[in-house]
């Protein structure tokens, strides 16, 4: 884990498909993360409070967020790649149905991607 600069202010850039985990000692702290415009000069996507752990991420494109955190010593961060869930079983079949005809499948098959259509 890192913690932050004695600044209290660090702009972390986060790999796409990353997620970043944030800890903020139990009311110690008030720290916060905003997320940062794709480049530098845009407009920020807004800024959360923090007051205990989170998880922001992931996202499809490389982002950078600022965190703030008082009394800097606070707020710990770990980036890592995000965890997916393994994917157990493929589809085997597509198929169309409408709202009527998926209600009376008893059960639906797990293999079979259903589309409801009209």
């Amino acid at each position: 884990m890192s913690t932050l600069p004695a600044t209290g202010l660090e702009v972390i850039s986060l790999p796409p498909y990353s997620a970043i985990s944030i800890t903020v000692a139990g009311g110690a702290g008030s720290g916060s993360i905003e997320r940062l415009g794709n480049n530098p000069g845009e407009a920020s996507f807004g800024e959360v409070a923090l007051t205990a752990s989170t998880t922001i991420g992931p996202f499809p494109v490389p982002t950078r967020h600022l965190l703030r955190c008082s009394p800097a010593n606070h707020l710990s961060y770990t980036v890592a790649a995000a965890d997916f869930p393994a994917v157990t079983s493929g589809v085997e079949r597509i198929v169309n149905l409408s709202q009527a005809e998926y209600e009376a499948l008893s059960p639906p098959d797990a293999a079979t991607l259903y589309l409801i259509v009209g």
